[in-house]
Parts: structure tokens; C-alpha cells; sequence
């Protein structure tokens, strides 16, 4: 990354390379790791025009050095989708998919519906449950031996919400929050 600067080095699921040093059992290649990286970003040889980011749904298991200042300097707790992000969300991974006129119809109304109902989804959520959605249909084009796919109507979304399941409950994301603001009273 020196070399390549000005640059952004993004680290995704960062916990499963930097958790907390000596809770692993392993020959000790975790901790060896997490040591490295704390050497590179504040080492000896600065790290000018290098911006380094890290994303991860388990910050309770980031090693604490991580999260010292001079390293990751700032905090972004990213909520879950609110209802008008979910309704966005929906729109995005329906706009490909033949979907019934019911769905359409006034603005998709239904999808605003929907919206509203899918509390504590993640956008893998919503994604999954259009998915499902859009298998119900086939199965059934499948099943009646039509020559062309059904559209996706409103019945495939109601059964498909049946089996798919929001990951988060309201604990969950009082727990992530309440771990954000712990985080960022010890980065400040």
C-alpha cells in the first residue's frame, strides 16, 4: 500500500483476521497476524496517503488495539435498513425480476407495503426473500408446464416471508448500538 499511495486498503469481515489476541486456539498464527497489522499501521515507516478501512458485523471481537486512535480513527455504526431503504432495497432486487401488475400498481405500493413490514431485515435479508419469492413462481411456472415463468405476485412474497426470517431482532440492534457508543467513548 506505501508503494502503491495514495491508495485505500478495505478490509471486509476484519474480525476474522484481527480478533482479539490470545482467545484462539490455533499456533498462534491469529495473534501473529493481528500483531503485523497493528505494525503496519502504526509502525515506524508512516503510512502517508494510505487510508486503511475496515468493515464487520462482529466488533465485539476486534482486538482492542485496533480501536486505540491512530489506527481506525473513526467509528461508522451502519443501522439496519429503515422502512424507506428497505422499499429502496426491494425496488432494486425486483427491477430485473417479471413481477405481476399487482406489484406495480401504484408505485409499487405493494413493495412500500412490504417494506414496512420487514422490520429488522438486512439488505442479505430482503435480497434472500425476493429470491425465494421469485423460486415460488418458477415452481409453480414449473409445475403447471407453462411454456414461459410466471410473474412474481404478491402470493409468492406472502409465502416466501414465511420462510424467510428477519436476522435481527430489536436486542440485536440495541446491542449493536449500545456497542457503538461503548467503541467510540474509547476511540475518542
Amino acid at each position: 500500500a506505501r508503494m502503491a499511495a495514495p491508495c485505500v486498503v478495505f478490509f471486509d469481515e476484519v474480525d476474522s483476521i484481527a480478533p482479539s489476541r490470545g482467545t484462539r486456539f490455533d499456533s498462534g498464527a491469529t495473534d501473529r497476524i493481528v500483531n503485523q497489522l497493528l505494525a503496519e499501521m502504526d509502525g515506524i515507516a508512516p503510512l502517508k496517503n494510505v487510508v486503511v478501512i475496515a468493515a464487520t458485523n462482529r466488533p465485539d471481537i476486534i482486538d482492542p488495539a485496533l480501536l486505540r486512535p491512530g489506527r481506525f480513527d473513526r467509528l461508522v455504526y451502519v443501522p439496519p435498513p429503515d422502512e424507506s431503504a428497505r422499499f429502496e432495497i426491494l425496488k432494486v432486487h425486483t427491477r430485473k425480476l417479471k413481477v405481476s401488475d399487482e406489484i406495480k400498481a401504484n408505485d409499487f405500493s405493494y413493495l412500500k407495503e412490504l417494506a414496512a413490514r420487514t422490520e429488522g431485515y438486512t439488505g442479505a435479508d430482503l435480497a434472500s426473500l425476493v429470491r425465494e419469492a421469485a423460486m415460488l413462481a418458477l415452481r409453480e411456472s414449473v409445475e403447471q408446464k407453462l411454456e414461459h415463468a410466471k410473474p412474481v405476485e404478491k402470493k409468492h412474497f406472502e409465502d416466501a416471508l414465511k420462510t424467510v426470517k428477519p436476522s435481527l431482532t430489536k436486542a440485536d440492534i440495541d446491542r449493536y448500538e449500545k456497542l457503538s457508543e461503548e467503541i467510540k467513548r474509547t476511540i475518542r
